[in-house]
């Protein structure tokens, strides 16, 4: 497959031509007042109505003429193969604590299923029950029988919809993330598998993510990245992405990629800013929204690297604006402030992700229909909103941008 005619992102708001998506499965349904923290959820959501906004999302999606792949069916496809099924979970098993015994009975089950059922239920994990159901480990498993504060097994992933994090296409590869928090630090795995050996995926560079040196504690979300141009992207210095990452991104995307200048943004390290994306996010070719709080904590950096990925410059930029409209070819860049109405209720459409727009194409969002006021905003700055429902998908701090990973973009 030719990498290059299928898989290309430089810039966000290039029309948007194919994006992997998930759809909420079973793995919402194992979130419980007990265990939502642990699995960083603030509420417990309806999955029969995330489904159907997910649905929605997916179908407006298509109608803008982009195709959608489902990460489920991807993975499944990978797992047809039975010497990379068998080898993705062990290497899942890695992640738990199962004994010998309880791993031996358990894979061979495992080797036997349907291969998207399988998906569906390495995501939605294994309570203990329903690993005694498949197979009869009891009398040679303590793991298996005793009560240590789990319920689970495997653990499951219901962070797994917001598809933009755990990996992010930039120039014609990939980056693989390193998640921050315990409950998604196995989504990058199941995304490696994915670019290693899904057939769409066949020539794909993995950019960062796959040396022994680029995995946890290195740490990098997909939410804190931005491509800005050919030759330069904006990452977030976050509560979920580390500066010691961002360096080394910068050091590999220079040396494999036409991108040699990274604009870093330092944001607070607060849960309502988790990544760059829930407060700054780019809409038109020349424009951005913004949460204006932003500006009262936000320092940016300019790291200059050379074709061998030296770090060439290190400087702190005041006029970071002028800087970014210099990068993208204009005298000036948009900054659309998401302000209107009280200051309580613009912290309220930001909290609900009023800043997380996806473009689809230059000038042309989607959002959240709840956040009114900033729709307003938007469309009266010249940019076409596509107003989506989703008070449940909501319920898990993600908006559009969250919820999807773009495989391609047409150049701008």
């Amino acid at each position: 497959m030719n990498q290059e005619s299928h898989f290309c992102v430089f810039s966000e708001t290039g029309k948007l031509k194919q994006v992997m998506l998930h759809r909420p499965g079973k793995e919402i349904d194992r979130l419980t007042i007990d265990n939502m923290d642990e699995l960083l959820f603030d509420d417990l959501l309806w999955l029969e109505q995330a489904q159907r906004e997910h649905d929605n999302f997916a179908e407006m999606l298509r109608n803008e003429g982009t195709e959608v792949l489902y990460f489920n069916e991807c993975l499944a496809q990978v797992m047809e193969t039975p010497v990379i099924r068998e080898r993705l979970i062990k290497d899942i098993f890695k992640f738990e604590c199962l004994d010998r015994r309880l791993s031996e009975a358990f894979i061979t089950e495992l080797m036997n299923m349907p291969s998207l059922e399988l998906a569906d239920h390495l995501i939605a994990g294994y309570t203990k029950k329903e690993v005694r159901d498949v197979c009869d480990c009891t009398g040679l498993s303590l793991v298996s029988c005793v009560e240590n504060g789990s319920d689970f097994l495997i653990h499951p992933i219901p962070n797994l919809y917001f598809q933009r994090d755990p990996a992010i296409t930039v120039a014609n590869g990939i980056i693989i993330g390193q998640m921050t928090f315990e409950a998604r630090r196995i989504e990058p795995l199941y995304w490696k598998y994915i670019t290693n050996h899904h057939p769409r995926f066949e020539g794909m560079q993995i950019l960062f993510g796959d040396a022994p040196d680029e995995i946890w504690p290195q740490k990098v979300e997909g939410g804190d990245l931005l491509v800005l141009t050919e030759k330069a992207m904006a990452i977030g210095v976050s509560q979920r992405t580390a500066p010691t990452t961002v360096q080394r991104i910068g050091r590999n995307l220079s040396s494999r990629t036409s991108i040699k200048r990274i604009y870093a943004f330092e944001i607070p390290r607060k849960r309502f800013c988790m990544h760059l994306d829930t407060v700054f996010t780019m809409v038109d070719r020349d424009a951005f929204c913004i949460y204006p709080p932003l500006l009262d904590y936000l320092r940016v950096w300019q790291l200059d690297y050379d074709e061998g990925g030296v770090l060439t410059s290190l400087k702190q930029r005041s006029d970071w604006t002028h800087d970014i409209a210099n990068e993208l070819g204009f005298d000036h860049i948009r900054l659309i402030k998401m302000l209107g109405g009280d200051k309580a209720g613009m912290a309220r459409e930001q909290w609900h992700d009023g800043c997380n727009t996806l473009a689809v194409a230059p000038g042309r969002v989607i959002t959240y229909n709840r956040n009114v006021t900033a729709s307003k905003i938007l469309r009266d700055n010249g940019i076409e909103v596509l107003e989506l429902e989703g008070p449940e998908l909501g319920r898990g701090r993600g908006g559009p941008r969250c919820m999807s990973m773009p495989l391609n973009r047409l150049p701008v």
